[in-house]
């Protein structure tokens, strides 16, 4: 596995690399980046800091961003699938049309997030916040609701999701 600093990560994206799988990208720390069009699959981002980042048509499949900090970015059309968001910050986030299909978003805040069309199949949303996130025509078949924060969601269809006998309460939680 490939360690990256984040000089040598944004030297070698500016010599025109865009293949970064399998790295270990742990900590990484950007601001305001264009890393759009990259290959991530497989790597470990563990405690990334990108906030505001360039990262539309990223490939992050089976990916580790577990407790990252990806407020404000852009995630327009991100492969995401299977990858390991846990914990991670996705406030005000650009998901649209994003793959997060058997994605781990368990403890995830996705506050006012953009996931219209995002395909969110098979997800664990549990203890997900997202409150005020679009989910226009997202598709939730079969992921993981429990226990997350609805309040001021707009457009979710939550009748395909796994709810457990869940039930929605006036303050948009959901609980077993």
């Amino acid at each position: 596995m490939a360690k990256f600093s984040n000089e040598e990560l944004l030297a070698a994206y500016a010599a025109g690399e865009r293949d970064f799988r399998g790295s270990d990208l742990t900590g990484l720390s950007l601001f305001d980046t264009n890393l759009s069009d990259a290959d991530f699959s497989n790597s470990n981002l563990e405690n990334a800091y990108l906030p505001y980042c360039q990262l539309n048509r990223i490939q992050a499949t089976a990916a580790n961003l577990r407790h990252s900090e990806l407020g404000d970015a852009q995630l327009y059309q991100a492969n995401l699938t299977a990858a390991n968001l846990e914990g991670a910050s996705l406030v005000r986030t650009n998901l649209r049309t994003a793959n997060l299909e058997r994605a781990n978003l368990q403890g995830a805040n996705l506050q006012g997030a953009d996931l219209r069309y995002a395909n969110l199949r098979q997800a664990n949303l549990r203890g997900a916040n997202l409150q005020q996130a679009n989910l226009e025509r997202a598709d939730l078949r079969e992921a993981q609701v429990q226990r997350c924060n609805f309040f001021r969601a707009t457009g979710a269809d939550l009748s395909v999701a796994v709810c457990d006998r869940t039930t929605i309460y006036p303050d948009g939680y959901f609980y077993p």
